[in-house]
């Protein structure tokens, strides 16, 4: 049987797809063609303006919690 565990907060999980695209980053520095600068900064504020779409939608989406 499985058990449940809780769900991980946003910000668990925004630095979590950050740590991704630092990995993506140096991984893309050791091949042919590595991530300009702009490129990098770029895909960082993918992830901030994704995880703040989702925060404003939570906001306006409230749900009960229900026991």
């Amino acid at each position: 049987m499985a058990t449940v565990a809780a769900p991980r907060p946003l910000a668990d999980l925004e630095q979590d797809a950050l740590a991704g695209v630092e990995a993506e980053f140096a991984r893309r520095a050791r091949g042919a063609r590595p991530w300009t600068p702009a490129e990098y900064v770029d895909r960082i504020e993918q992830v901030h303006v994704r995880y703040n779409h989702r925060r404003q939608w939570l906001r306006t989406h409230e749900q009960g919690v229900e026991s």
